[in-house]
């Protein structure tokens, strides 16, 4: 395999004269880039190593490394079948590959745009890295590959904003017009939920409950729904009052790990049901109590951790078997979230423009905190797309309680009466059983009720 991923990897950080050890780094799934022959790609490794070192995350089976060892693995096979040596590399043949990249349409602009640049910068590496080699990559017309570096600004949230450089190369594909993706819509869920309620495969059943549940009411990434560990939930669940769940954070090159999302009782109802009548036995009948390894989501047919592109595989296999033919995947969902908090922030502040928005967010402190909290992004500019639609969709909504908590709570109470409707049916619970169930549900309801009138009673006031 041209890409592998090496487990349990170290690299050496110092020397601790004290102890007269050598201090270890774990970089665990690091990406490993050989030639087509099997002999290993030296300048590629060196650039992803050092790419690690300075803190790309490596994270959910080589995270961001990972995705730059894809890229650059294009131009080192692109080389290799050229049997040219990256060393050799010209303007007139970065322009066969990047015309290579382009053959067929296989490939959108803003793709083959990313991988360019990604490859222009590990160009600039092997550029520094190798002494012996002069104008080989630069801002000039005397270097055998001539780029050149433009300066953009982007926002930061209100006022502020900073410089950023951008690599360029003249072969380098103009980008598209970015396709703005809309939250996934009312009747999808609808279609959605009716199959996953009613498969006859009770393990699968509350499995996929679960998984869905999570995208819905959580809007964390897919690459961070699946790392959701069982105690998180069980944490969750000791909560009486304002319970949430731990979300752990991606793509940010920060110290934030994770971040905290307020729950509903009836949401955590639903986990404890699937952990109870569903992954309890899957991880007894495959992998055995003693070796369990904690994380909430598993893959019914090995009680392994669920993966996350096993999860966008799911999905899938659901559009294509309902005849689902607008766009659905997990990230839709995360942007149905964010739209709906901040449709209910809005109304809260009786906010009613986007300008007004940002103006609140600019000089509220603890609201901007909020919104970060909720979507894990580091830069509030990212949340430009998500204002718009909200705006589109604030007018006309009167003031209620916590809307989008409530509505979750009176959509999962409603999936969970079908269930437990469809489980007597099918004589799958006995009639104790079901009562139970009921009594359980009915009280998650009903503190999630109570929360919401406390708030509306506490603003009034």
């Amino acid at each position: 395999m041209p890409i592998t991923y090496l487990k349990d990897f170290q690299i050496w950080d110092f020397y601790r004269a004290a102890t007269k050890k050598l201090q270890l780094v774990d970089k665990s799934n690091m990406p490993y880039v050989t030639y087509d022959n099997g002999f290993p790609c030296y300048e590629a490794n060196a650039y992803l190593l050092g790419q690690a070192k300075k803190g790309r995350s490596l994270r959910i089976n080589g995270g961001t490394v990972k995705t730059y060892a894809k890229d650059i693995h294009h131009l080192v096979r692109w080389c290799y079948n050229n049997r040219l040596p990256l060393t050799k590399m010209t303007d007139e043949k970065f322009r066969n590959f990047i015309d290579y990249l382009q053959e067929g349409n296989v490939r959108k602009n803003n793709h083959v745009l990313k991988i360019g640049k990604q490859c222009l910068h590990f160009l600039e590496f092997i550029g520094e890295s190798k002494s012996h080699l002069t104008n080989f990559i630069g801002e000039g017309s005397e270097n055998a590959i001539c780029i050149e570096y433009k300066t953009s600004k982007i926002g930061l949230g209100g006022k502020k904003s900073k410089e950023v450089k951008s690599i360029h190369h003249p072969a380098l594909p103009k980008k598209s017009a970015e396709r703005r993706r809309l939250p996934v819509s009312n009747d999808v869920c609808v279609k959605l939920w009716a199959y996953i309620s009613t498969q006859k495969d009770i393990l699968r059943r509350f499995r996929d409950a679960a998984v869905y549940q999570c995208l819905e009411e959580l809007g964390g990434r897919v690459s961070e729904i699946h790392l959701i560990t069982v105690d998180s939930v069980k944490a969750a669940k000791k909560m009486d009052k304002n319970p949430y769940l731990r979300l752990p954070v991606l793509k940010r090159q920060d110290d934030v790990e994770d971040r905290v999302i307020p729950v509903t009782h009836d949401f955590l109802s639903v986990l404890d049901d699937y952990l109870i009548r569903s992954r309890k036995k899957i991880i007894k009948k495959t992998l055995g109590k003693e070796n369990d390894h904690g994380f909430l989501l598993v893959s019914t047919t090995t009680g392994k951790q669920l993966q996350s592109g096993s999860i966008t595989d799911m999905m899938n296999k659901w559009k294509k078997k309902l005849g689902i033919t607008e766009p659905l995947h997990p990230h839709l969902f995360r942007h149905a979230f964010i739209t709906n908090n901040l449709i209910n922030l809005m109304r809260q502040h009786e906010i009613n423009n986007a300008d007004e928005f940002r103006n609140t967010l600019l000089h509220t402190e603890m609201f901007k905190m909020q919104l970060q909290e909720w979507t894990g992004h580091k830069n509030i500019a990212s949340l430009d797309r998500y204002i718009h639609l909200a705006v589109a969709h604030i007018n006309g909504y009167d003031k209620a309680f916590n809307v989008v908590q409530l509505n979750n709570a009176v959509k999962t109470m409603k999936r969970t009466l079908a269930s437990i409707k469809l489980q007597s049916t099918r004589k799958e619970i006995t009639a104790t059983e079901m009562l139970m169930l009921l009594e359980n549900a009915t009280d998650a309801f009903e503190m999630t009720v109570a929360k919401a009138l406390s708030e509306e009673t506490n603003d009034d006031t």
